[in-house]
């Protein structure tokens, strides 16, 4: 991995932390970084902030393998020697899973991420889930009422749909769909079109991903090689 001033993480959110909101992991992350003593870099101004830059905003009750934070230290360290001094002091439920070395330019995260999958499985027997799939995915136009910033509106979700099925042997929905700053799709909203609840699933973000040239998707890792 070699030493760096920059450092890309990949983490996991378990069972024990999908309720966390993201700005509560965020604050979790900045305590985990001060117990474990990494020389991160602060903000100017009058109240200094860590400077550390997430992927995306995991939606709540959702569990994944694949958030990603974007760390920048005053001092140089082995990315191996940052990932173990993390999970040292994480709590239950979240685990660092993958670090890499940044280059001293780079940009932003966030600015970034176009696509997201997930597993979404059922919790029970859930009949003919497989022909509603093949029937929405045949529509120009998928309505669904959204809650954004307090407000509920009505949007058109179907553009933000790249792929679904259903897999029948693990009773789960694959999912691949629109995620980062331009377009957004929270696999929830989708849940009512396919007569579901939040309380019927489990939801697990599975991978963040960058469309890089003809439509192929490159994870946040993926891009700093070559």
């Amino acid at each position: 991995m070699g030493l760096s001033n920059n450092v890309r993480l990949r983490f996991g959110v378990g069972e024990p932390g999908r309720f966390i909101s993201h700005l509560d992991i965020l604050r979790l992350m900045g305590r985990a970084i001060r117990r474990a003593q990494l020389p991160i870099a602060y903000s100017q101004g009058f109240s200094p902030t860590p400077k550390l830059a997430f992927a995306s905003t995991l939606p709540v009750g959702v569990t994944s393998e694949a958030e990603y934070v974007d760390l920048q230290l005053q001092t140089s360290l082995d990315c191996e020697t940052v990932k173990s001094r993390l999970n040292a002091v994480l709590p239950d439920g979240f685990q660092i899973l993958e670090a890499a070395a940044l280059p001293v330019k780079y940009p932003a995260l966030m600015s970034l991420i176009t696509t997201a999958c997930y597993q979404i499985r059922t919790l029970g027997e859930v009949s003919d889930l497989e022909p509603r799939i093949t029937d929405l995915l045949a529509k120009d136009v998928l309505m669904v009422s959204v809650k954004r910033k307090q407000k509920e509106q009505q949007a058109n979700i179907r553009s933000l749909i790249d792929k679904m099925a259903y897999d029948a042997l693990n009773q789960q929905i694959e999912l691949q769909c629109a995620s980062g700053v331009k377009a957004n799709l929270r696999p929830m909203d989708l849940l009512p079109l396919l007569g579901l609840e939040l309380r019927d699933v489990l939801i697990h973000r599975t991978a963040l991903l960058i469309k890089a040239e003809a439509d192929q998707l490159l994870t946040p890792f993926d891009v700093l090689k070559g």
